[in-house]
């Protein structure tokens, strides 16, 4: 991964600035936002119905055993999760088109799972690719939130 110069460093910082006045001057007008890190503290049924994607720019690397990611600008690649069925099946299905919710019926029928335990696996990882900043809410404009990055 190459250095960072001045500029580059003075570009993150307006790009910073310039999305931080943006969400300060909503929040002004009413429009709640919440960062990523804080998306497991939001009610259950916003939760559900959030839509994970996978971020702009990450590509998903298959290994033997596990799914493995490279971030924008990165060079090395992050393992994600093991290869087993359930989180595959998850997985596959974060393409920002079904909601959590939806996508927990999903795995819980085709595991066999009851609902709150195909509910359960499917926030965790999804909360876990947040923290890695491989998956974003596709929806991130819910009437109740605005998701931010709250990274520069």
């Amino acid at each position: 991964m190459k250095p960072r110069t001045p500029i580059d460093e003075r570009r993150l910082f307006f790009r910073y600035l310039a999305r931080e006045t943006v969400v300060w001057c909503e929040e002004l007008c009413g429009t709640p936002h919440v960062k990523l890190e804080d998306l497991p503290k939001l009610p259950p049924e916003t939760i559900a119905a959030l839509i994970p994607r996978v971020s702009p720019g990450v590509e998903i690397v298959p290994e033997e055993h596990q799914v493995s990611a490279r971030l924008p600008g990165a060079s090395e690649v992050v393992a994600l999760f093991p290869s087993v069925e359930a989180n595959l099946a998850v997985f596959n299905r974060f393409n920002g088109e079904k909601t959590i919710g939806q996508v927990a019926g999903e795995l819980g029928a085709a595991m066999l799972w009851p609902p709150e335990r195909s509910l359960e696996h499917v926030k965790r990882l999804f909360f876990h690719l947040v923290r890695l900043r491989v998956c974003v809410p596709a929806n991130a404009t819910l009437p109740q939130l605005t998701v931010g990055t709250g990274q520069p």
